[in-house]
């Protein structure tokens, strides 16, 4: 009988705190996006891969958001990723299958959210800022990068 009043207490208990964890539409700190739970942050080249208040993704809608970013044509190609600022798994995305290099025009790049060292290449047409988009809207998350207008 003992055994059985924990169980129903630790299951309880989980059930609790997956209830108030985040879906992803919740703003995050200093008006970011929690994705998983955790505040995103682009993370690459064009920020020496730190988690910096200026790259904390933004929702644009429903599960797809947004980090601007200036990039020159000198410095390409650029390797990110997005994650949380401590790399966890979970909120860790890569690239989930070779090469990861975003073609402009092309296909969004498919992203692994327990990547490791999986970084997205993607080389600007031109000097200028860029908005990199992660949209966590079908089966898997997916990144492009486009123009900021």
């Amino acid at each position: 009988m003992y055994k059985k009043l924990i169980l129903v207490a630790v299951a309880a208990g989980a059930f609790a705190i997956a209830g108030c964890s985040s879906d992803g539409a919740s703003g995050g700190a200093e008006g970011g996006a929690d994705v998983f739970g955790a505040p995103i942050y682009l993370r690459g080249e064009m920020n020496d891969w730190n988690a910096q208040p200026q790259y904390l993704i933004k929702k644009v809608s429903d599960g797809v958001y947004v980090a601007t970013a200036d990039l020159k044509v000198d410095w390409a190609p650029y390797k990110f990723k997005f994650a949380d600022s401590a790399w966890s798994a979970g909120t860790n995305f890569g690239y989930r299958d070779q090469p990861g290099v975003f073609e402009w025009g092309g296909d969004p790049v498919v992203l692994n959210p327990k990547s490791i060292f999986e970084e997205v290449k993607v080389t600007p047409p031109a000097d200028g800022l860029y908005d990199f988009y992660i949209d966590v809207t079908g089966e898997n998350p997916v990144t492009y990068v486009k123009e900021h207008k």
